[in-house]
């Protein structure tokens, strides 16, 4: 994220130097005289925080870092200045520190200032490549720099021992911790993790009276010492050990962490536990204060830890060489443990651990972490040993390694992505063995129709994604196709930083959104978890992965329901991860929220704004939230109060800004449409004469509803076929067939394609003189009811009168689903009173013209007893001899009229109770999807549709401004939005 430039306090240590504590006590008192106590008007720490567990546990273990980040980012901002000291090495707790002081630095350091809040120092036990270590937060704009250094780099820990790493920061936290005899500064050690090693530094200092902050629920020594402290009873280290570190060791070094434990229980007041999983924020920030004063109480009560020697000794007499406090492996001349041959991945259930079966995972996982250290020098080796391993991880969703493999920053390349995909489908086009249990056989046919969803949805591009070659290109052209997208814009904004950090982010994004959307195609809930946080573009990625979910429910659907239900569910998580990510970037700031959400952005060739993708693929949760209700006030009241009085009353006082509004556009459009539509009621009122001999007046009464209603057709016209007709900016790169279906499935826009069609046959046949005009006035008369009916969309902006369209569209909806089945019932009763009234003479059903046809006289009797209309002169009963009603008519008519009056009404009345308590609940949601279809057909246009008459200019002006290159600003803006959703991902995950 920054650019860092880093102080070094202290020279490096070559071979030749002397690898001792006592040798660089130097370097910590220069970096106390020269940046504890600094003469440029800093201000000193209120608090210090030394982050200690960092290992290579050969038990992983998945806990949410963000809650750890967010804790330490709440006891940050209330203390004010703090220094927090880390390793600085590339192990997951220096990285979760670092990436948290560096979000904590962006957000909480004003855009004016140039101090920093915070300030990491960093004590690594060997050198350290700075720059590609921590890119899964995206780097800052390259020019964006700040006077302050907020990293410092203590070289003193460099060329020890563990034991004697361990002293070195032991002495360091006494030193910061009493400067000078008369200061004191608060120091507070927090672990999380850890080996066995951190549990002689907790040791160490609990004897010198420096509190310690464990973290439970991270595994390791956190773990233990959590366990072991309240516990009353002494605890079987010899079941603890392999199951939390991977380790055995013999009697005598197991006696040895009994005492050290026992020691750090002995003196439990200077402990204390904050359970990551249960406990929230505030409670970490209460705890290191509860914990801070009862230590200094401690120090008064007691005078003799007070003394500086006796803490001295307490240090250097340590035993540098115990052997107990580093991890071992299991040895492997011991323990063989033989490989399973063809796994299968669909027995592994969604649950793993360490320990979870097959233990192949976990000795490699060993093998791994002792391999990793040798190849550290040969790069291209240790890259293919970690490929490997995340690739089988990945392939046996093995959640619990993903997240470690991934916190050590491993990437798949090219060859190994492919291998991903072509191993999943292989897997899935096995053929079944006899020898299979039912169990397995129905796991096989799961998989066989998950093999068929993806056939089905990726038509010929499938076939190439099972070739294994290029395999994430042929899966994002399957996307693409699915959602009928065509090939995306060149990237607008693009950060041109070529920094080592910027190119290793670039190849790990491309690894990241590989695997996420892998894991999509073959549900993987909890793998697609752990990427999605880690991707750029969280939001749009998660709207993007809603609708892929969605699809593929859809299709998996008409082979197996539970499948179909299993990718729904999956949908459903990444909505509502999405709407908790808008809560979180709208309460960090909104207007930045605002710009993402109507930003061009291009995940997997699927180019959008996130928000018109959201209203395109109806997610009408997304569109409803607050944040994009918030949104659409802003686009429609133009910044102005969100409220119709104030509005107005805003006129005299803002008028430019009320004139410019969409809301004002919207109003004056309708209001002129309004009396457009007064003038054509006026027209057809006045005797019809063709063009020739109509006055002047007439026609301008006449063709201005003929004008408007062909402007109105060609602004939608524009607005789904727009980038294909003038060129100008799309809010989605959807292809405009389906952009022009979308827009017909829209009842304003339909009934516009109707007026137009009506508006031309009212035209055509007036050219034609006849005495009645007859056929005009239905044409003229039908436009303009329909017209009328497109006029009232004036009322559907208003929450009230809006809700209430929504319960009419709906209702009518249904009505008509109700008239298709009640068809078939009305045609059948129709034919049988027609065939025994009239004589028994044939019947042409559609001969002559059309209004003469004999189908609507067999609809007709049938259709008004719906009504309650009985027709007692045709088809009633008579004592009279010369009646001669068949008396079967009257039977029938008697049952249809019972049936249908009774029954078929009584149905539909109790289906429209049900479809109005639907409708009521949702009509919140959609009305504002509703509101947002009115925004986003103004947001364009003009009022009176002039804006058809601008469109040579708009493109004019959209090739200018193309030709344009993108400022620095832009870029800047680009990044900064880059960061804020990274940080904000990771929060929103704790909801």
């Amino acid at each position: 994220m920054h650019n860092v430039e880093m102080e070094e306090i202290g020279g490096g240590t070559g071979p030749s130097q002397v690898s001792s504590v006592d040798s660089k006590l130097d370097e910590i008192d220069n970096l106390i005289r020269t940046q504890y106590y600094r003469n440029d008007g800093q201000e000193k720490p209120n608090m210090i925080f030394s982050m200690i567990g960092d290992s290579n546990n050969l038990v992983p273990k998945v806990w949410p870092k963000s809650r750890l980040q967010g804790s330490l980012t709440y006891a940050l901002r209330a203390t004010g200045k703090s220094w927090i000291l880390s390793r600085g090495e590339p192990t997951k707790i220096s990285k979760i520190v670092r990436e948290m002081v560096e979000e904590y630095v962006y957000l909480e350091t004003p855009s004016n200032s140039m101090k920093s809040p915070v300030r990491l120092v960093s004590i690594p036990s060997k050198p350290v490549d700075d720059e590609t270590l921590y890119f899964d937060l995206p780097e800052k704009y390259e020019d964006d720099k700040t006077n302050e250094k907020f990293l410092l780099n203590l070289n003193g820990g460099q060329g020890l021992s563990e034991m004697e790493y361990i002293a070195f920061r032991l002495e360091l936290e006494k030193r910061l911790s009493r400067p000078k005899p008369k200061d004191k500064a608060a120091v507070v050690i927090v672990l999380v993790d850890g080996d066995l090693s951190a549990i002689e530094h907790v040791k160490l200092a609990v004897e010198n009276n420096i509190p310690v902050v464990i973290i439970e629920g991270t595994g390791g020594a956190a773990d233990l010492l959590a366990k072991f402290i309240p516990a009353n009873k002494n605890i079987c280290l010899k079941k603890l050990l392999p199951t939390l570190f991977g380790i055995y060791l013999d009697d005598s070094k197991t006696a040895e962490l009994t005492e050290s434990l026992k020691s750090i229980k002995a003196k439990e007041s200077y402990v204390d536990v904050f359970d990551l999983q249960n406990k929230d924020e505030e409670n970490f920030s209460a705890i290191i204060g509860e914990l801070v004063h009862r230590t200094w109480s401690s120090e008064r009560a007691s005078k003799e830890n007070d003394s500086e020697e006796h803490a001295r000794i307490c240090t250097t007499n340590t035993n540098y060489t115990k052997s107990y406090c580093i991890s071992a492996s299991w040895s492997r001349d011991e323990i063989k443990w033989p490989r399973t041959n063809n796994l299968q991945t669909s027995w592994l259930l969604s649950f793993t651990s360490p320990f979870s079966l097959p233990l192949d995972f976990f000795f490699g996982f060993s093998e791994y972490l002792q391999s990793r250290k040798s190849h550290y020098e040969y790069p291209e080796t240790l890259e293919n040993l970690d490929e490997k391993l995340l690739l089988a991880v990945l392939i046996n969703n093995r959640t619990d390694y993903i997240e470690t493999l991934l916190d050590l920053n491993i990437s798949l390349s090219d060859e190994n992505i492919n291998n991903l995909y072509k191993i999943s489908l292989n897997c899935k086009e096995e053929k079944t063995r006899s020898t299979l249990c039912r169990k397995q056989q129905k796991e096989k046919d799961k998989e066989s129709i998950l093999h068929w969803v993806i056939r089905d949805i990726g038509g010929h591009y499938s076939t190439k994604l099972f070739e294994g070659k290029d395999a994430h290109k042929y899966a994002q052209d399957i996307i693409k196709n699915m959602l009928h997208y065509k090939e995306p814009l060149e990237n607008q904004q693009k950060a041109e930083c070529y920094t080592k950090r910027q190119t290793a982010y670039i190849k790990r994004q491309f690894s990241l959104q590989s695997i996420l959307l892998w894991s999509l195609f073959f549900n993987k809930k909890d793998i697609s978890t752990m990427i999605w946080k880690r991707v750029a573009n969280q939001l749009y990625t998660g709207l993007l992965s809603t609708v892929i979910l969605s699809k593929l429910s859809e299709v998996a659907r008409l082979k197996d329901a539970l499948l179909a239900d299993q990718f729904n569910d999956h949908s459903k998580i990444f909505k509502k991860r999405v709407c908790n990510m808008m809560d979180t970037l709208s309460q960090k700031d909104r207007e930045d929220t605002f710009i993402i959400l109507d930003s061009l952005v291009t995940v997997w060739k699927i180019q959008a704004k996130p928000i018109f993708f959201a209203y395109e693929f109806q997610l009408y949760d997304v569109i409803a939230h607050p944040t994009s209700v918030a949104w659409m006030d802003q686009k429609w009241y133009n910044r102005l109060i969100p409220n119709w009085k104030r509005f107005i009353w805003n006129v005299k006082d803002h008028p430019f800004v009320v004139l410019q509004s969409l809301c004002f556009r919207f109003l004056l459009h309708y209001v002129l449409f309004g009396v457009v539509l007064l003038m054509y009621s006026y027209f057809l009122l006045t005797p019809l004469e063709t063009y020739k001999e109509a006055s002047m007046f007439h026609l301008l009464l006449e063709i201005a509803l003929y004008i408007w209603t062909t402007l109105d057709f060609l602004e939608d016209l524009i607005n789904s076929l727009g980038a294909w007709i003038c060129n100008k900016e799309e809010e989605t790169r959807r292809k405009s067939g389906f952009k022009f279906l979308f827009q017909l499935n829209d009842m304003w826009k339909a009934l516009g394609l109707l007026c137009f069609l009506l508006a031309v046959c009212s035209c055509l046949s007036r050219m034609k003189k006849t005495e009645t005009f007859n056929l005009t006035k239905r044409f003229c008369g039908l436009l303009l009811i329909f017209s009328y009916l497109r006029c009232s969309r004036v009322f559907a902006i208003h929450r009230f009168t809006g809700r209430s369209f929504m319960f009419l569209r709906y209702m009518s909806e249904h009505l008509v689903q109700f008239l298709f089945v009640m068809i078939f019932m009305i045609i059948g009763v129709g034919i049988f009173y027609v065939a025994l009234l009239q004589k028994n003479e044939s019947m042409t059903t559609f001969s002559g013209k059309w209004s003469k046809w004999k189908i609507w006289y067999i609809i007709y009797y049938p259709y008004f007893q719906l009504y309650g209309e009985i027709f007692d002169d045709k088809l009633g009963f008579s004592h009279d001899d010369d009646h001669d009603v068949d008396w079967s008519v009257t039977f029938v008519s008697a049952i249809y009229m019972l049936v249908s009056n009774l029954l078929v009404i009584s149905l539909i009345t109790a289906m429209f109770t049900t479809k109005y308590e639907q409708v009521l609940e949702k009509s919140q949601i959609m009305w504002q999807y509703e509101r947002f279809r009115i925004i986003s057909d103004f947001r364009g246009r003009w009022f009176a549709n002039l804006d058809v008459f601008i469109s040579p200019i708009t493109y004019c002006r959209y090739h200018r401004m193309e030709e344009d290159k993108l400022s620095d600003e832009s870029v800047r803006n680009y990044s900064h939005l880059q960061i804020l959703q990274y940080i904000m991902a990771g929060r929103s995950l704790e909801k």
